[in-house]
């Protein structure tokens, strides 16, 4: 049992970070640094000149070259694994035959094979493993769920996201442009996936997708049109066009109900926008105004802003998403956006790659009999 586990109160959860490049910088350690019952004991990273830079800007008392050298000697609760995909299923593996947790960056696996190797190590060791899909922590789609589950809006029958900008994997350089034909629906596709089972409170039954080659020369799915079937008679579509020349749209995502819909977008919001309400024959006027993104509410023509949040809301997530997890070891239940959540997630997104290689046919994942699988 980890100290985590024996402590009462406020007592100090011991993390290490594997891995201190730009996930760890930018989002992991501003997170964790604002949680009072977290104390960073150690970091790890192959390239000298990283550890030196992270460490001394996030005062990480110590620091390795070498991971596993570093959970042996500093024995943390927590295994933050912040290191390219493909090198995610050893380091998971080696940290909890260590005896640590694991709170691991998405996308989680290289495979679903890989994903149950993970999980297995983690049953046979009794320790808990998450991925920080973090976004369902920020403010406008807490709104979204807590709407959905109240029946405000209605039944939730149909959710439309989308996503535009123009960032070839060139544009991005690092191990994300090495990310190749399996790009933009393996490495960002996984956070609308995941808030869509959410929402929807369950797991698709199939899924057909396209991935046109809509940029000759560039060997990725720069464009991603897939279609999710859940139980219920329910659907969702998901457009990612990372080639596209119009504004960019961060996420965009549209939740059709019954009584109302809801428009959720991540991202800054700058909208100015003159209609003609038919309901009501009467002119429309829309603006909005944020850094960090809103929700609204459409019924009838118009539309209302319900909420907006703040620019720096990833790593406020993350440090929410990782508050959580801590919860769920200390009181022994399964963390949200669990290893086996995230296996389906997974499963999923590599189904919509062999629908795309086979044309956009029909995928089945669940049977569409079966019953109703929960998130939670």
């Amino acid at each position: 049992m980890t100290s985590l586990e024996q402590s009462q109160g406020e007592e100090l959860a011991r993390v290490a970070i594997i891995g201190l490049g730009g996930s760890a910088d930018r989002i992991l350690l501003p997170a964790l640094t604002t949680l009072p019952n977290v104390r960073i004991v150690a970091g790890s990273d192959l390239d000298d000149a990283t550890r030196e830079r992270v460490s001394q800007r996030w005062k990480i008392p110590k620091t390795y070259a070498n991971s596993d050298e570093m959970l042996d000697r500093e024995l943390p609760d927590v295994a933050v694994i912040a290191t390219p995909p493909l090198t995610h299923p050893e380091l998971c593996l080696s940290a909890l035959e260590r005896g640590c947790h694991v709170f691991c960056e998405k996308p989680f696996m290289p495979s679903v094979e890989d994903a149950d190797r993970v999980i297995a190590a983690a049953e046979s060791a009794g320790r808990k493993v998450a991925v920080n899909n973090q976004y369902y922590q920020m403010p406008i789609f807490q709104k979204v769920k807590q709407l959905i589950e109240s029946g405000q809006p209605g039944r939730l029958y149909h959710i439309n996201v989308w996503q535009q900008m123009y960032q070839i994997p060139d544009d991005e350089g690092g191990w994300k442009a090495a990310l190749q034909p399996h790009r933009v629906l393996y490495e960002f596709g996984t956070h609308v996936m995941d808030l869509i089972c959410q929402f929807f409170d369950a797991y698709p039954v199939s899924v057909s997708a396209r991935t046109p080659n809509a940029r000759p020369g560039v060997d990725a799915d720069v464009l991603v049109i897939l279609r999710l079937d859940f139980p219920g008679d329910r659907v969702a579509n998901i457009t990612l066009n990372r080639v596209s020349h119009a504004p960019k749209k961060y996420i965009e995502m549209r939740l059709d109900c019954e009584e109302a819909s809801l428009r959720a977008s991540l991202g800054g919001v700058a909208r100015l926008d003159f209609g003609w309400n038919s309901a009501s024959s009467r002119p429309r006027v829309r603006f909005s105004l944020t850094k960090g993104g809103e929700l609204r509410w459409e019924r009838d023509g118009k539309s209302k802003q319900l909420i907006k949040q703040r620019s720096d809301i990833f790593h406020q997530a993350t440090a929410a998403h990782f508050s959580q997890f801590l919860s769920a070891i200390k009181s022994g239940s399964e963390p949200m956006l669990s290893a086996r959540h995230a296996r389906e997630v997974l499963r999923t997104v590599f189904d919509g790659y062999a629908s795309a290689a086979e044309g956009g046919s029909l995928v089945r994942i669940h049977s569409a009999a079966a019953k109703e699988q929960p998130v939670w």
